[in-house]
């Protein structure tokens, strides 16, 4: 897949080095960085869609915000991971989340990381109270594609009616229950 080539990035200025193609999230990692992540596995294919991971990178002199967790490195960039952007950033996606979930302990955790504690912007007929609301994620859709290799579980409905669901909301007679969507969920 990768060449082995070694890129050199500069994360909040420390410079390190890795090889080509190697996501963002991993070499901050590495450097000895956190960035906060809700979609994020260790054990699945990245896809960027909670968006808390977005740092601001610099290539070439272009600044621009990335998701580092599904970023590959190719050239040699520098990144920041807390810039002001990026925190106002974070911040508003936390409140959202937390509007949404107050109760669900890894979007209060999330939120806190973020410096969010208003719970009540972005309330709405939407607000789940259940602290073991499902906050859609995707892990289990991915976990269910990747280490079963099945679709089982998937998104069903757009926009504030989207929900994970079996086809047709039936229990699908080729789910194993294997509960390796239940070892992702957060």
């Amino acid at each position: 897949m990768n060449s082995g080539e070694k890129i050199e990035v500069i994360i909040n200025g420390k410079t390190i080095t890795v090889t080509k193609d190697t996501y963002l999230l991993k070499a901050i990692n590495e450097a000895g960085f956190s960035v906060p992540t809700l979609c994020h596995h260790k054990d699945l294919t990245p896809n960027g869609s909670c968006r808390l991971c977005t740092v601001e990178i610099e290539d070439n002199g272009k600044k621009k915000m990335v998701t580092s967790c599904n970023y590959p490195i190719r050239n040699k960039i520098i990144v920041n991971t807390a810039t002001e952007k990026v925190k106002k950033h974070r911040k508003l996606l936390a409140e959202m989340y937390l509007g949404r979930w107050p109760n669900v302990k890894v979007i209060q955790d999330i939120a806190k990381i973020c410096g969010a504690s208003d719970k009540e912007k972005f309330r709405s007929e939407l607000t789940d109270e259940n602290p073991k609301a499902c906050i859609l994620c995707g892990k289990c859709k991915r976990a269910c594609a990747e280490f079963v290799q099945e679709r089982i579980i998937d998104f069903a409905g757009r926009g504030y009616k989207r929900h994970i669901s079996m086809p047709f909301g039936e229990v699908d007679p080729l789910c194993v229950s294997c509960t390796s969507c239940a070892y992702v969920c957060p």
